[in-house]
């Protein structure tokens, strides 16, 4: 798989799992399984939601303007708005087991800028 054609978990950070449950023009259904320390890297979307939902071990969901920090257990719930910069990490202690659904709209994955270059923005793999 060349690099274009690669989703962001296959190209900006590692997980243990992640399978698309539900994958359409304007949502996805992510169950993923993160090992402890393992995260997403700080980004945003244009379009869609970010809704997380613990199912075992913990998730710290950190956000930006506004800055905000939540460390959710088993049934634990946050969503990030479209716009919000924020990054997903595994808690230290084991596997943390999630279920990520975004939507509604287009899908991005949009990185922080660096200084005056603009976000690197990605669209995603059709499906």
């Amino acid at each position: 798989m060349n690099a274009s054609t690669k989703r962001p978990w296959e190209r900006h950070y590692d997980a243990d799992r992640i399978e698309v449950a539900i994958e359409t023009p304007i949502l996805r259904v992510l169950d993923a399984t993160f090992a402890s320390g393992q995260q997403v890297p700080w980004h945003r979307h244009t379009n869609v939601i970010d809704h997380f939902w613990v199912v075992s071990g913990r998730l710290k969901v950190e956000t930006r303007a506004p800055d905000q920090c939540m460390e959710l257990g088993p049934g634990g719930y946050c969503a990030v708005a479209p716009g919000c910069e924020h990054r997903v990490t595994c808690l230290d202690g084991g596997d943390c087991h999630f279920v990520n659904l975004q939507g509604f709209g287009a899908y991005d994955f949009i990185r922080p800028s660096d200084g005056d270059q603009p976000g690197h923005a990605e669209t995603p793999v059709p499906a």
